[in-house]
């Protein structure tokens, strides 16, 4: 039997914080996409494996260090949405920051479809509920 979604996301953050970027190979699907909010420094939608890695470095370039604790998830669906904190150490200034975020993945037959993260604790249930519909 496979990973249920929430044990598939879970895996990427653990795969994330052993720095094995851009995560599990078997659990990303190819046509991956990966969004990043409207007031991201580069917002908008990237598209596939290629891409998604290519965002994932872009976002961790700066960091000497990013660690990641998912606090809270909830599953609707092929939608799970998770709250996480984290604490990073710039690379140039070594500065470190603590804050919270949240994510919402896409599990489609045991591989990330879509991950969306959102700068808000709540933006992300608030989205997979939209998703859901009334």
């Amino acid at each position: 039997m496979g990973k249920s979604a929430v044990e598939v996301v879970r895996s990427v953050y653990a795969a994330w914080n052993r720095e094995d970027l851009p995560g599990p190979e078997g659990l990303l699907d190819a046509d991956i996409e990966y969004v990043n909010p409207p007031d991201a420094v580069e917002p908008g939608t990237r598209r596939g494996l290629e891409a998604f890695a290519r965002a994932v470095a872009k976002t961790l370039e700066g960091w000497e260090t990013w660690q990641m604790e998912l606090e809270h998830a909830e599953s609707e669906g092929d939608d799970v949405a998770v709250v996480v904190s984290y604490r990073a150490r710039g690379r140039a200034s070594g500065l470190e920051v603590v804050g919270r975020e949240s994510a919402l993945w896409t599990v489609r037959g045991g591989r990330v479809a879509r991950y969306a993260w959102f700068h808000g604790e709540d933006d992300a249930r608030r989205a997979m509920r939209e998703r859901a519909g009334p």
